[in-house]
């Protein structure tokens, strides 16, 4: 991590603390400012009614925000779950899909986008139609828990719970199955899980956020 970004307080409480340089755009998720030099112009953006309809039934906030240094100055965000930061260094060959919850930020040359999920992304939890950032520049993704990322090989098949889903190659190919089949699901309250095909790459987080809001019902 360089100086300009800098990720503090540890895998659990993680910040992202950017330094800013006049005229940058930061694009941010909504909620996640903590604090900030006295130089940003803020705004909120919705990339117009489909992309906010996207993001209703992808289940991320309705708004990002927009911040634009007038100065030189610190911005610090913070994401909805205590767990891991990580930036993902874009070059413009690849796109990605988000879960749910895991856009922190990016740098103004990263187009976070709503793609449609399918059938797929409707029943494994993630949504009918999906975040994908492309581009190049810098993505921030956050987790509940700790980040591991799998490097999946070619015609290789490996099974992640859908919950624990933080980012993927988009043009990986993948299959939603029931954890246990139908009535084991229903028995054991168990979910979806994702079966990807290699090549490619995912990001999975190490905690369930289904399991947080269970319990505090």
């Amino acid at each position: 991590m360089s100086e300009k970004f800098e990720l503090l307080y540890g895998n659990t409480n993680k910040v992202l603390k950017i330094k800013a340089e006049t005229g940058e755009r930061y694009i941010v998720e909504a909620g996640a400012m903590v604090s900030m030099s006295d130089v940003f112009e803020m705004k909120a953006k919705t990339g117009g009614l489909g992309k906010t309809l996207g993001r209703m039934f992808s289940g991320e906030s309705m708004f990002i925000q927009e911040f634009k240094a007038k100065g030189n100055g610190e911005l610090l965000l913070a994401p909805q779950f205590l767990g891991d930061i990580e930036k993902v260094e874009m070059d413009g060959s690849k796109k990605y899909r988000l879960g749910k919850s895991s856009f922190l930020a990016s740098t103004s040359g990263i187009d976070v986008n709503t793609k449609s999920g399918g059938v797929s992304g409707m029943f494994s939890g993630e949504g009918l139609i999906q975040m994908e950032a492309s581009g190049k520049g810098e993505l921030f993704i956050s987790s509940y828990g700790a980040i591991h990322k799998k490097e999946i090989e070619p015609l290789e098949v490996y099974i992640v719970d859908s919950n624990h889903l933080v980012l993927w190659d988009s043009n990986m190919k993948y299959s939603v199955e029931l954890a246990s089949g139908l009535f084991g699901s229903i028995v054991g309250g168990e979910g979806f899980i994702c079966k990807f095909s290699g090549p490619g790459t995912v990001w999975i987080q190490t905690r369930n956020p289904a399991n947080m809001t269970n319990k505090a019902k």
